[in-house]
């Protein structure tokens, strides 16, 4: 290895990779199996496996490998625990503040109490006339403040595949979210920094132009999208170019460019001082938040690797930058932000000098070339991540990207020319009316391609194995197949000479009469007593470990029912033995959330469910109902099923949330009613048992007509129960149908209005799991969980566990929370 320093980062930030993503029960067990294979490789003929490579530099990569295992491992534990306070008197700084139409938010540092050194995110409503209250209208940065607000630290993630605002605050360095209550103390007036100063100055400027475009713009030069509207993001996002508002890779790099331009006259030292400047002015200027610092970092080792002698030194100094973030916020490493910027910097340092060499770019203009080279060595670097984390591909990115490094690029500069003038109007005003023109064009040809067919598409999770074989292909492209052969070809021959060793071994261990065509095929080799006891012990433990970690007979004729966490909702997943896949709600939706796109259908894709049997909605209000329309636009589906409510299904909340092809059949709506059975494959079944008649004048007619189901399977049932209240209980329990059952679902989130005592009093569960998130209405009632709790029947809470996953085979009844 030319660099050995390549190899001990490469191998730190592996460990801490592993280290990171592992199971916590399962982290031990493979840290002692990492130091066992390290200290046998160092004891056994390591020069044949690894060629010209001295004993202490393999020793040294392990250690790395070890101590970012090790690091890695304990990240989560700088994480602070969960907590909901109410109305907590606060006293601390303001280090951030930006008041936009519908909210104020700022970041503050708690200066006494128990929180004494944490840094939140503030959020400030408006008032019943929309304005934000009192003296929060006068706030700077800077500013010493007193004031009451509820406190919230988010819990770990509940959803796998979700969102995990928890970690985001973590690599932020945030602790939770603070939400004002009532008027703010000024006990201290402060001066804001400079770049806030220069930000809010621009932002003024920017309010005397009329257009939709202004928003765009401070997105671009600062990272700020609170003023993008939704449209334009998804139109950004659809056409693979959303990193233009993150104020982070791309925008460093169109600033690194205009400054490496702008120098071109001098010389190369000072060149690269001079750029590093100007990078480290514009991350001052966006706040310093952690995506540009991240960006930066990356950009100034780019920068410092061109001081070394091509490409080993610049991937030497990239690789430095990585491991220092790593060092200095281990959970940087499960940041999909830090992912994204690493490997696209990587595929431009290593990747683009190959692609510039292949036969379809030698004709293409240069400053062309180069562009193309390098927006497909970074999207091939970070097309596994981008899959794994988003589930989308854009199909136009490529073109998309291509078009964005000049656009936008010629955006960015131009508007930052503005900034840089934005202390007088009468000179800043032309740079950001030109940059406003170039937007409003950049807008007008994405909105085009996003309305192409099939511009983006979801995917379903592609696994560890892509991963592995992409990754393998860029190895195999830059080192070139014909040395990739060699070397597997050469490995393979080491290895088989082990396995005949161990054949060897084991024949030796029990004596066996071996076919004379076996002893020509192998070599038995006689060794020493001692040695054969050793090596026999360790083979054994090895296949032991394997056997106990890979068992996929375990759970290969179970029936799984997963309660998706998505807040204050309901989604549940039935998957079969045969993988027949029905989901029972979809989750909310609301203006600002969709639990469809944003947990339910990342949750099918991470699980690679790419078709559903049916989809069944167990009535039409917003916290059941919202997600349906994301997941049936993109999960090919059989059937959907409703309750059989007559003219019920002609209000509005049923036609809002149902495709408008639902109503002519086109999705096979179906309606269901009590007697009504749904057969599944290897013998379970859904037996309909509400609504048995539509209900009218109750205390919510829509939760009294919901769609009740019990699963059944091996002798074992478990109550689906929607939202239905006593009434529809009253009338279910007057039916006589058996409601006997092994799990309950509490109905309406654990509402008081469902606590009806007669039916509950009249099964014998073995658990209650309910689906609840943050909510006003006093859900899960304190009364049912007293109930449950005297009952001595455990309860499972999305709000506590996460998503429950709930095991029915024939060693009985397992449940899984938090998976």
């Amino acid at each position: 290895m030319k660099d050995p320093w390549i190899g001990r980062t490469v191998a730190l930030l592996l460990g801490g990779i592993c280290g990171s993503y592992l199971p916590g029960q399962s982290r031990v067990l493979v840290f002692g199996i990492l130091v066992l294979f390290g200290v046998r490789l160092i004891l056994w003929r390591p020069r044949e496996f690894f060629g010209r490579v001295f004993r202490p530099e393999i020793l040294l990569c392990g250690a790395s490998l070890l101590l970012g295992f090790g690091y890695g491992a304990l990240a989560e534990r700088t994480l602070p625990e969960p907590l909901i306070l109410d109305r907590v008197e606060i006293v601390g700084m303001i280090k951030d503040w930006t008041i936009n139409e519908d909210m104020a938010v700022g970041i503050l540092r708690v200066e006494e109490g128990e929180l004494i050194g944490q840094t939140y995110r503030l959020t400030v409503y408006p008032n019943k006339t929309g304005d934000i209250p009192g003296e929060w209208e006068r706030i700077r940065p800077g500013d010493h403040v007193n004031f009451r607000a509820n406190i919230e630290r988010p819990k770990p993630l509940g959803t796998p595949g979700g969102f995990d605002r928890r970690l985001y605050y973590g690599v932020r360095g945030l602790s939770g979210t603070l939400s004002a209550q009532g008027d703010v103390v000024v006990l201290a007036i402060g001066e804001p920094s400079l770049s806030w100063t220069i930000r809010q100055q621009v932002r003024n400027r920017l309010q005397a132009f009329d257009s939709e475009e202004v928003g765009v713009l401070e997105g671009i030069l600062f990272g700020d999208s609170s003023r993008i509207p939704d449209e334009v993001q998804e139109r950004y996002k659809v056409t693979g170019v959303l990193h233009v508002f993150a104020a982070s890779g791309s925008n460093v790099a169109f600033v690194l460019g205009l400054s490496w331009l702008l120098l071109g006259f001098v010389p190369k030292g000072i060149r690269i001082s001079g750029t590093i400047l100007v990078l480290l002015l514009y991350a001052t200027l966006c706040g310093g938040n952690a995506p540009i610092v991240r960006a930066t970092i990356m950009g100034i080792a780019f920068l410092l690797g061109r001081l070394g002698r091509g490409k080993v030194a610049t991937l030497r100094w990239l690789l430095f930058a990585g491991v220092g973030l790593f060092i200095h916020n281990p959970l940087i490493i499960q940041d999909v932000g830090f992912q994204l910027s690493f490997l696209a910097t990587w595929g431009i340092v290593v990747l683009t000098p190959r692609i510039l060499k292949l036969e379809f770019l030698v004709k293409v203009p240069k400053f062309i070339r180069f562009a193309i080279a390098g927006t497909l060595a970074a999207q091939v670097a970070t097309l596994p991540v981008l899959m794994t984390a988003f589930h989308r591909l854009s199909l136009i990115g490529l073109l998309t990207n291509i078009f964005i490094l000049f656009a936008i690029g010629s955006v960015l500069e131009v508007g930052l020319i503005g900034v840089l003038l934005s202390f007088t109007g009468e000179l800043s005003a032309p740079f950001f009316q030109v940059s406003l023109w170039l937007l409003d064009g950049v807008n007008r040809f994405l909105k085009v391609l996003a309305d192409l067919p099939y511009a983006d598409v979801w995917v379903l999770n592609p696994g560890f194995l892509f991963g592995l074989f992409w990754y393998g292909g860029i190895g195999t492209f830059l080192w070139g197949k014909q040395k990739t052969l060699f070397w597997l070809k050469g490995k393979s021959l080491f290895l088989k000479r082990g396995f005949k060793t161990i054949v060897s071994k084991i024949f030796v261990r029990f004596p066996l009469e071996i076919p004379q065509a076996v002893q020509q095929r192998f070599v038995l080799q006689t060794i020493p007593p001692l040695s054969r006891d050793r090596v026999f012990v360790q083979i054994v433990a090895l296949l032991l470990m394997v056997l106990f970690l890979w068992s996929p007979w375990n759970f290969q004729n179970d029936l799984e029912i997963v309660m998706i966490d998505v807040g204050q909702g309901d989604a549940i997943l039935i998957r079969t033995p045969r993988k027949q896949a029905i989901l029972i709600d979809a989750g909310p939706r609301n203006d600002r959330f969709d639990a469809g796109e944003r947990i339910v259908l990342p949750y099918l894709l991470l699980n690679r469910i790419r078709h559903l049997n049916a989809l069944l909605i167990t009535h039409e209000h917003q916290d059941h109902i919202g997600g349906v329309r994301t997941v049936l636009a993109n999960v090919p589906t059989d059937w959907v099923g409703v309750p059989d409510v007559g003219e019920r299904l002609d209000n509005e909340e049923w036609k809002e949330g149902l495709p408008e092809k639902s109503a002519n059949q086109d999705l096979g709506l179906r309606m269901l009613q009590a007697g009504d059975r749904i057969d599944l494959d290897s013998g379970a079944w859904l037996d309909v048992l509400g609504p048995n008649q539509i209900l009218e004048g109750t205390h919510s007619d829509a939760n009294n007509n919901s769609l009740v189901l019990k699963l059944n399977y091996l002798g074992k049932s478990v109550m689906l129960t929607g939202d239905m209240e006593q009434e529809e209980m009253v009338n279910l329990v007057k039916t006589g149908e058996n409601l006997e059952t092994d799990i309950f679902k509490e109905p309406h989130h654990g509402s008081r209005f469902s606590l009806y005592r007669p039916w509950l009093d009249s099964i014998r569960p073995y658990a209650v799991w309910i689906s609840v998130g943050k909510n006003s209405f006093g859900h899960p009632s304190q009364e049912v969980l007293q109930y449950w709790g005297d009952r001595q029947v455990p309860v499972f809470r999305t709000d506590e566990h996460g998503t429950l996953r709930l095991l029915i085979g024939e060693r009985g009844i397992l449940f899984i929370p938090g998976h």
